[in-house]
Formats: structure tokens, C-alpha cells, sequence
């Protein structure tokens, strides 16, 4: 789940406290909700679903995130391997299985460093480098010009200088263009003076012939002072992959969806964002079976955390007659929180809320997602959806997070409460096993 997108979630009231740990067992606990009457009589599939199962994949991930440098981040050898692993599992259980490749714009920066007039600034306070900005160890005068919007502002701008323009009135990749066609070394982007700190942004795809970086308002930037910067970063465009799999069988005109995310973070192995949605549908797989009484398609979605890539493509390439053959998507992202207490998408639709609190069996609150994951590219299109969450940064009992590692390298196999786990995973497939029914008819 993308960053500021989860930071948007409403904040819930969660029922269990848990903490982050270095180790690699699974966390325990119990969720602990009031039952409700299920309404529907259940399925014995999703009563097969049990925690060994569970652990088993993400086990899995974790292994191959460990083995690939410590993520599984779209574009990486992690992801290339989360996704061989996806579908093999898949064609074990007998479900139709292709690949759905796309390039997409890499970008990781390793480091980098900006000294001005002798005082080094610090990384993420002072100074950001601009997703996709070149590399390069440059030193020199500064140069002030005005927002940079048109090639004519760096006029007289001196080859190798670094120049400075205000933020605002155009992209930030209008203004690193400008700069570098007009000889610039670097380009300082100035935050406005009174907002405090810097943005995180982005030059929005590979090509940036120079390095850029953004400042705080408050940095002395005069004619002539001296900079010194150097950023080491990857920017390319990679290749990542969707796994897609359909039933075997199944009647029905309508097919019934389900997705999770398959990519991590680069900043660690994403067990709970996403291994957890992973392992569950997976787990979905196997209960259902490949001839479930109507359509099912089962979704891994790539590069979710660079901005839903994968989910909008996908839907993107459904024409209208297609669209109107999707039943409804269930979106599945982060549902083994070690602090949590499960939700539905309160701005998600109200039948299926009803439908996943029914197969659930308790009373499960909503959570308002604003287009935070992979349901996003369905909704906007008129598709129902809906989906379980277990939480990410929102604040838990005792002051605690949801999910403490959430976008962290300690998002490991421990931070995966078992029992919430298992208790979304089978409400999941029964949910899907209600649907497919319906739509089997």
C-alpha cells in the first residue's frame, strides 16, 4: 500500500496490541471481535483454510526477499521471483494462469549528500532528491533565477554553474529540463519560504540529464555561494508483471474478482504489505478449487506501491463491453496487522461490506481507503468493490501503530499476526465462494 495513500485512512479504534520484532516467527494473537449471525449458510472451503498454509507462503516471501536483497520491490530480482512463486502455487491448484508484463519507471536513489556554504544539510529535513534526478558529485556557485518555467530564465547562467529556481507555476521536470539545456551542473528547486521542511517529488519518468534536489525555503541561496551535492541513484525503465488467474469452470455470463498486490517496498521484504494478501489468495486458490459454480479471476498485481501501475493497466485495457462483465472486486492489502482490528472499505459498496461482514461472521468496522490500493482503477470505472484492511500507520491500543513496520525492513514474517491472517484469509473465500455462486446461477 502506497505511502501517503494509507496515511489518508481514517483512523480506527484496533482491538489487539502487538509489537514489531527483529526475529522471523510469527507474531500470535487473537482479533477478538463480537460474532455475529453469518446470515448465509458457510462453505466448508474456507474452514480449510489454517495458519501452516499461510505461514508456508510467506515463508516463501521471505525467503526470496532475503535472497534478493532484502525487498521485493517491482523491477528487482524479488519481485521476478515473488511472481514465479505466485504462479506456480497457482497452477498446482489448477487455475489458468498468465503473465501480464509492462514496463515502468525505476527509479532508487542510494545515496546522496548537498553542503551549502560549508554546512552540510540534512537528508529529508533540509533537502530531498527528486525521484528520477540524475546522478552526479558536483561543486560550484549557486545561481538564482526565477521559477525556471521557460528556457529564457536561465539566461546568462553560466556553464557548470548550479542553478536555483523558486518552486511553482510549471512541473519540476519543466524546470530541470530548462536547467539542463541551458548548461546547468545541478538544479536546486527553493521551497516556498514558509512552508516548513521539503516535499517528497517526483520528476515523473527516467531522462533527467542532471541532478535536482529540492531545498528548504530557509536555505541561503545568494549569487555565488557554494554547493557541494552528490546523489547516487538507479533511474531506468523496468520491467514488472500482473499474475492472472482464472477458474477452469464455472458457469455464468459475469466473472467475480479478487486482487492483492505482489510487489513490496524497496525499503524491506513487505510480509504484511503485501505477504499477507499474497498468502491469502493463494490460500483462496486452493479452497475454491479451479471449478467453482461460476467465473472466478484471481489478481497479483504489480507495482502497486509506485502508483496502482499494474490495477490500472489492467483495467485501462478492459473495453466497456468487458467491464460490464466484472461482478465485483474484492481487494485484498495488508490483512494480517500485529495491532489490528479487521475493517471493510466504508466507501467501498454497501452490499459488499454486508457480504464480506457476513462471511467474516463479526461485526467488522469500515475504514475509508480513498483510492488507496488496488480496488482504486475498479471503482473508478463503476465496478462494486470493496475489501479487507488490518491497518498500516493508523494509531492502535496504547498509542501503538497497526502495523509498526509498515514500509520498513522489519516487515518481516513476525510482523504477521497468524490468527487475523487466517480469519481474513477464510472470510475471503467465503465471500468469493457467496459471489460465485450468485453468479453461477
Amino acid at each position: 500500500m502506497p505511502r501517503a495513500a494509507a496515511a489518508a485512512l481514517s483512523v480506527l479504534v484496533f482491538s489487539l496490541a502487538a509489537g514489531c520484532d527483529s526475529g522471523d516467527q510469527p507474531a500470535t494473537g487473537s482479533a477478538g471481535a463480537e460474532r455475529v449471525d453469518a446470515g448465509e449458510p458457510r462453505g466448508e472451503q474456507a474452514a480449510a483454510i489454517a495458519a501452516p498454509a499461510l505461514r508456508e507462503h510467506l515463508r516463501a516471501l521471505q525467503r526470496i526477499a532475503d535472497e534478493a536483497g532484502g525487498n521485493r520491490a517491482a523491477g528487482t530480482a524479488g519481485d521476478r521471483a515473488s511472481a514465479a512463486y505466485v504462479s506456480a502455487r497457482l497452477r498446482e491448484a489448477g487455475w489458468r494462469v498468465s503473465r501480464r508484463p509492462f514496463r515502468f519507471p525505476y527509479y532508487r536513489e542510494r545515496s546522496s549528500s548537498l553542503t551549502v556554504d560549508g554546512r552540510r544539510l540534512r537528508r529529508g529535513a533540509r533537502f530531498r532528491v527528486l525521484a528520477y534526478s540524475d546522478s552526479g558529485r558536483v561543486s560550484g556557485g549557486a545561481r538564482r533565477f526565477g521559477t525556471g518555467c521557460a528556457r529564457s530564465d536561465f539566461a546568462g547562467l553560466q556553464p557548470g554553474e548550479i542553478a536555483v529556481a523558486d518552486r511553482g507555476n510549471c512541473f519540476f521536470r519543466v524546470k530541470a529540463e530548462n536547467a539542463a539545456r541551458s548548461g546547468a551542473a545541478a538544479l536546486l528547486i527553493a521551497n516556498d519560504p514558509g512552508e516548513a521542511g521539503v516535499p517528497a517529488a517526483t520528476l515523473g519518468r527516467p531522462g533527467a540529464r542532471i541532478p535536482v534536489l529540492v531545498v528548504a525555503g530557509d536555505v541561503p541561496l545568494a549569487d555565488g555561494t557554494a554547493v557541494a551535492l552528490e546523489v547516487d541513484a538507479e533511474s531506468e525503465r523496468r520491467r514488472t508483471q500482473s499474475v492472472i488467474a482464472d477458474t477452469r469452470g464455472g458457469g455464468g455470463g459475469r466473472v467475480v474478482m479478487a486482487g492483492a498486490h505482489l510487489d513490496s517496498v524497496p525499503s524491506g521484504p513487505g510480509i504484511n504489505d503485501n505477504g499477507s494478501g499474497v498468502a491469502a489468495l493463494l490460500e483462496v486458490a486452493e479452497a475454491l478449487g479451479p471449478r467453482p459454480p461460476g467465473r472466478v479471476r484471481l489478481a497479483f498485481w504489480g507495482a502497486e506501491e509506485l502508483g496502482l501501475l499494474g490495477s490500472r493497466r489492467y483495467v485501462r485495457g478492459l473495453g466497456s463491453g468487458v467491464r460490464g462483465q466484472v461482478a465485483a472486486y474484492l481487494n485484498f492489502d495488508m490483512v494480517g496487522s500485529p495491532n489490528a482490528r479487521p475493517a471493510v472499505y466504508s466507501d467501498g459498496d454497501p452490499g459488499l461490506a454486508d457480504l464480506l461482514r457476513s462471511a467474516a461472521g463479526r461485526r467488522l468496522p469500515g475504514a475509508s481507503t480513498r483510492g488507496s490500493s488496488d480496488h482504486a482503477p475498479f471503482l473508478e470505472t463503476g465496478i462494486p468493490v470493496n475489501g479487507l484492511y488490518t491497518g498500516a500507520g493508523e494509531t492502535g491500543p496504547g498509542g501503538k501503530p497497526a502495523d509498526p513496520c509498515y514500509h520498513r525492513a522489519c516487515d518481516r514474517l513476525r510482523n504477521v499476526d497468524p490468527a487475523v491472517l487466517v480469519e481474513m484469509a477464510r472470510a475471503a473465500a467465503e465471500a468469493l465462494r457467496r459471489l460465485s455462486a450468485r453468479e453461477g446461477r
